[in-house]
């Protein structure tokens, strides 16, 4: 299946003439969209500005396109604009962890918080262990929040041990938040949830149709054979 491509909007014009304001928007429910190329689908947008007006555009954009920043009153190189996006944008992401994790405190057993809390601090990620309780708490929320804002470890056989070892709710708890490849990884290793697996093809009525035809042609066919084989060893018998 190809990508889909998008093209810059008619309305941006030269992306050099636009400048970074600096300001990031999070969105926890994965649903902003981008004001250069029009991707929807996104977690984070950055504010542009030319001249007064103001866009928003996607992580795509700010490495695709040259957009310049301007820090200290001087304006900096590509390489100094996104060095400097990349930090915002990590501490932003960082921020929008701790935030969620945060909300849901009440709903957790003290014990299982804090360590939660410690996990994510040290790593900037969660391991299955501590993803199944924190999705499964943030999924009981009024305002939704996408788990994919946390990244989720698997990429070692210890990480993938222990998402095996999760019940059947805790793996459904985890597996919306986990990337393609991670859900073929570990349903290489048998530990998809039941529901998370793909199910059968099921058969057309043609298909259908056509076995039954085969069936009834090889029922029919056989008896022609013995008759034909029975006629052949009375002609050599005589």
């Amino acid at each position: 299946m190809s990508r889909p491509r998008y093209t810059l909007n008619e309305c941006v014009g030269d992306p050099k003439e636009w400048t970074y304001t600096w300001d990031i928007a999070d969105d926890v429910t994965l649903s902003a969209t981008c004001d250069f190329c029009g991707q929807d689908g996104q977690r984070l947008t950055y504010e542009v500005e030319r001249n007064g007006e103001t866009l928003w555009i996607c992580q795509r954009c700010v490495g695709r396109y040259p957009v310049s920043g301007i820090l200290d009153g001087e304006r900096l190189d590509l390489r100094s604009t996104r060095a400097n996006i990349h930090g915002l944008t990590a501490r932003q992401k960082q921020k929008t962890c701790q935030d969620a994790i945060r909300q849901v405190q009440p709903a957790l057993p003290e014990v299982t918080f804090s360590e939660i809390v410690v996990y994510f601090e040290r790593n900037l990620q969660l391991s299955p262990r501590y993803a199944a309780p924190l999705f499964a708490a943030i999924a009981q929320l009024e305002e939704r929040i996408d788990p994919r804002i946390f990244e989720v470890q698997t990429r070692s056989i210890a990480h993938q041990d222990e998402f095996g070892e999760l019940d059947e709710a805790g793996k459904m708890a985890v597996w919306p938040a986990l990337t393609p490849q991670q859900k073929r990884r570990l349903g290489s290793r048998g530990f998809a949830p039941i529901s998370g697996m793909p199910r059968p093809r099921q058969r057309t009525r043609r298909e259908s149709g056509l076995e039954l035809t085969r069936s009834r042609m090889s029922a029919l066919s056989e008896p022609a054979n013995l008759n034909l084989g029975a006629e052949d060893a009375i002609k050599s018998n005589s």
